[in-house]
C-alpha cells in the first residue's frame, strides 16, 4: 500500500506546482522601472555600473531604464560607452538630474541629450560641454567640431534644441532647469523622482506608452568594488602602484627570504593589473616602466657607473608619460613622476647593490662562527674536561695550555673539535666591565 501511495503524492505535489505556476503566469506583471544613482565623474567604472544595469532591464523587459544623475563631467571614452548602450536599448532611457543642486556638465550633457525623457529638478543645472585634455588644455577645433556635431545629432535624434546642445560645446553654455525647459533642452522641471514617475503614467516616451503608477522601483547605487576601482584607475596611482610593485619584487629577488617585500609587490602589482584592465593604457608605456627596473637591476649587479641607473630613470619616466592618452582622460603629472623616478630609481639601485653585495660577501658558518668569543669558565678546564658558558649555552672544553684555568675566568674561543671547545684565558678577568667584553659577547 505504501508503495502505491508514494508515486500518487508525488503526482500531487506536481500538480500543485503546476497549477501555481499557471496562476502566478496568469497574473499581470507588476510595471518594473529599473534605475541607478550616477554622481560623480563619468570614468570607466561608472560606465561599466551604468551599461550592465542598462543591458539587465533591457534583458528583463523593465518599463523603462532611469539615470539619477549629478556628474561634472569625466571621459570622452566612458561617457560615449554608456551613450551607445542607451542608443541600443529597447526600453526607454529616462535621465533625472536631481536632486536639487545637481548638475549635468560636460559628459552628463552628451548623457542627458542621448535620452529618451530629459527632467531637471529645481535649482539644477547643465551644460558646459566643452572637451578639455587630460591635464585641463583646450584641444583643437578639429575635437570641438566633432563633440559639438556629436551633441547635437544626439539632441536632435530625441526631438530637442540641438542649437542649444551645440552652444554648450562650442560656447561653452550653461542653463538652469528652467531655462533648458525653455529652450527645449529638457521635458520637464520634477522636484522628486516620485514626482518624475508621476508625470510619466500615460505619457508616450521613445515610442512607449508608459505606466509607472504602482510600479515596482529599484533604483541601484555604484556598489563598494566599483568605487573602490574609481580610486584605482587614477593614472598617477596605477603608475605608482606598478613601480612600487616592480621594486618590491625586484628587492624580494635580490633579497630572498625577506618575504615582506614580496607580498606587498605582488598585491601592488595585482591592483595594478585591475585598474589596467579598466582604463585603457598603452602597452609600450608598460615595456618602459619593466625595462626602467631591469637597468636599475643590472646598475645593482655589473656597477655600471650610474650609466645603466640613469638609463632607467629616463625609461621610468617615458614609460609614465605614453602610459595614458591625455586626450582621453586625466594624465600623469610631469613634475610628480619626474621626482618620483628619480628617488625610486635611487633607492631600488641602492637596495638592490647592498642586497647584491650582503649576498656574495663570505659567511663564517660552524665551528669558524665561535672563534674569537668570549665565556666563562664553570668547571675547572684543563687538557681534558671542564665546561665553559659561551654566547647563552654551556659547552665541553679543554685549555689550549698546560696549565689548568679555574671556575670564573674569562677565556676565549680558539677552535672547536668534535664538538668541544679550544679556549685559552682572556686577558681580561671574570666580570670586568670592560665594553664589549662580557660572557657570551666578542671583544670588538
Amino acid at each position: 500500500m505504501r508503495s502505491r501511495r508514494l508515486p500518487l503524492l508525488l503526482l500531487a505535489v506536481l500538480a500543485t506546482c503546476l497549477l501555481a505556476a499557471a496562476a502566478s503566469a496568469a497574473t499581470p506583471d507588476q510595471p518594473q522601472i529599473r534605475g541607478v544613482v550616477l554622481e560623480g565623474g563619468i570614468d570607466p567604472a561608472s560606465a561599466q555600473f551604468v551599461t550592465h544595469r542598462l543591458r539587465d532591464a533591457d534583458r528583463a523587459g523593465a518599463e523603462l531604464f532611469l539615470i539619477e544623475m549629478d556628474t561634472p563631467g569625466g571621459l570622452v571614452t566612458s561617457m560615449r560607452d554608456i551613450v551607445k548602450t542607451m542608443e541600443a536599448a529597447a526600453i526607454p532611457v529616462v535621465v533625472w538630474i536631481g536632486p536639487s543642486g545637481s548638475r549635468a556638465g560636460s559628459a552628463g550633457a552628451y548623457i542627458s541629450a542621448a535620452s529618451d525623457y530629459l527632467a531637471m529638478a529645481p535649482g539644477t543645472n547643465i551644460g558646459s560641454a566643452t572637451p578639455v585634455g587630460g591635464s585641463g588644455q583646450d584641444l583643437d577645433a578639429k575635437i570641438r567640431n566633432d563633440a559639438a556635431a556629436s551633441i547635437a545629432a544626439l539632441a536632435s535624434e530625441h526631438d530637442r534644441n540641438p542649437a542649444a546642445y551645440r552652444a554648450m560645446v562650442t560656447d561653452q553654455l550653461n542653463l538652469t532647469a528652467g531655462e533648458a525647459v525653455a529652450r527645449d533642452v529638457a521635458e520637464s522641471i520634477a522636484p522628486s523622482r516620485d514626482a518624475l514617475l508621476r508625470q510619466l503614467d500615460g505619457r508616450q516616451v521613445g515610442g512607449t506608452v508608459l505606466s509607472t503608477a504602482g510600479a515596482d522601483v529599484q533604483i541601484d547605487e555604484m556598489p563598494w568594488y566599483l568605487r573602490v576601482m574609481q580610486v584605482l584607475i587614477d593614472p598617477n596611482l596605477l603608475t605608482i602602484m606598478f613601480a612600487l610593485g616592480l621594486a618590491a619584487i625586484g628587492f624580494e629577488i635580490f633579497h630572498p627570504g625577506a618575504v615582506v617585500p614580496g607580498v606587498v609587490g605582488a598585491i601592488l602589482l595585482l591592483l595594478a593589473f585591475a585598474g589596467l584592465a579598466i582604463v585603457p593604457f598603452n602597452w609600450a608605456g608598460l615595456a618602459f616602466i619593466v625595462l626602467a627596473f631591469a637597468l636599475f637591476a643590472l646598475e645593482a649587479v655589473v656597477s655600471g657607473f650610474g650609466a645603466l641607473a640613469a638609463g632607467g630613470i629616463v625609461a621610468l619616466v617615458i614609460g609614465g608619460l605614453i602610459l595614458f592618452d591625455e586626450t582621453a582622460g586625466p594624465a600623469v603629472s610631469r613634475p610628480g613622476l619626474i621626482v618620483a623616478s628619480l628617488a625610486l630609481g635611487a633607492a631600488f639601485t641602492l637596495a638592490a647593490r647592498a642586497a647584491w653585495r650582503a649576498r656574495r660577501a663570505p659567511v663564517a658558518t660552524g665551528w669558524a662562527s665561535m672563534v674569537g668569543h668570549v665565556g666563562e669558565v664553570r668547571t675547572p678546564v684543563a687538557g681534558v674536561g671542564g665546561q665553559v658558558f659561551v654566547d647563552g649555552e654551556l659547552w665541553a672544553a679543554r685549555a689550549n695550555g698546560a696549565r689548568p684555568i679555574p671556575a670564573g675566568r674569562t677565556v676565549r674561543v680558539t677552535g672547536m673539535h668534535d664538538l668541544v671547545l679550544e679556549v685559552e684565558e682572556d686577558d681580561a678577568p671574570a666580570g670586568d666591565d670592560t665594553p664589549g667584553v662580557s660572557p657570551g659577547t666578542t671583544r670588538p
